[in-house]
C-alpha cells in the first residue's frame, strides 16, 4: 500500500509552485513569438465531475463517492500553434462525499488494532480551492484539442472525510492529476471540456489517522474565453 507523508505531500506542492512560477516568469517573452490568433487570453467556465468509487492507490478507504462543482479561471501563460500553457485556478463550492458513518470504533490488544463498526450512509458537504494548476492543449490548430492538467489545494467539510471519527480533521488538502478533451467553436470564443482525474484527498499526516481517499473523477464543463 502507497502511503504519502507529510514531507511528500510538501514536496509535491512546492514543486508544482516552481514549475508555475517558471512558467510565469517566461510567458512575457513567449509572447512575443506568437502570432495574433494566439495571443494569450482568460478563460472562464464551470465544471461538474462525479466519482462512482475509491480505489487504493495513495488512501486506504474504500466504498465512497465524490461529486464536485467548480468554477474556473484559466490563463494562457505560453502557447504555439502546437501547444498552450494555462495557469487555472478553480473554487469549488461543493465538494460532497458519500460515505459511511460510523458508528462504534473498538480497539483490541494485542498487537493494537482499530476496527470501524460502519453504520448507513451519508453525505458530508465540503469545499475549497485549488489555487495551484497547470493545463497543456495540444494541436491547438484544431477545434478538438486533448489535454494533460494537474491542480492542487485544500477542502474543508463539515464532518471528517474520509472517516468521521476522533483523529482525522476537517481541513484536508487535495491534488489530481488529469487528462481529456476540448471542443472549440469556431470562433474559439466557447469550449466544451470532457475528461478524467485522479483525485487524492488527505490531511498529509497532520493528524493521528490520516486513511485517505482516491477517486476516479469523469468531469464536463463549459467555458468562455476572451
Amino acid at each position: 500500500m502507497i502511503r504519502i507523508s507529510k514531507t511528500q505531500f510538501s514536496r509535491i506542492i512546492n514543486l508544482a509552485a516552481l514549475v508555475f512560477a517558471a512558467f510565469l516568469a517566461a510567458a512575457p517573452a513567449a509572447r512575443c513569438q506568437i502570432g495574433e490568433s494566439f495571443e494569450p487570453k482568460n478563460e472562464f467556465g464551470v465544471w461538474a465531475g462525479y466519482s462512482p468509487d475509491s480505489p487504493h492507490l495513495i488512501g486506504t478507504t474504500s466504498e465512497r463517492q465524490l461529486g464536485l462543482l467548480a468554477v474556473r479561471y484559466a490563463r494562457a501563460l505560453w502557447e504555439n500553434h502546437s501547444v498552450a500553457i494555462q495557469y487555472t485556478l478553480d473554487v469549488l463550492p461543493l465538494e460532497l462525499v458519500l460515505q459511511p458513518k460510523i458508528t462504534k470504533v473498538i480497539f483490541t490488544t494485542p498487537p493494537p488494532h482499530t476496527t470501524f463498526v460502519e453504520g448507513h450512509r451519508e453525505y458530508v458537504y465540503g469545499g475549497g480551492i485549488n489555487p495551484i494548476g497547470l493545463k497543456m492543449n495540444f494541436l491547438r490548430q484544431h477545434r478538438l484539442q486533448p489535454f494533460v492538467a494537474s491542480s492542487a489545494g485544500f477542502i474543508a467539510s463539515v464532518h471528517r472525510v474520509p472517516i468521521d471519527v476522533p483523529g482525522g480533521t476537517l481541513f484536508n488538502f487535495q491534488f489530481d492529476f488529469q487528462a481529456g478533451f476540448q471542443r472549440y467553436n469556431l470562433s474559439r470564443t466557447r469550449a466544451w471540456m470532457l475528461g478524467y482525474k485522479l483525485i487524492h484527498i488527505s490531511n498529509a499526516s497532520r493528524a493521528t489517522l490520516n486513511p485517505g481517499m482516491d477517486g476516479h473523477v469523469i468531469f464536463l464543463g463549459y467555458s468562455f474565453i476572451r
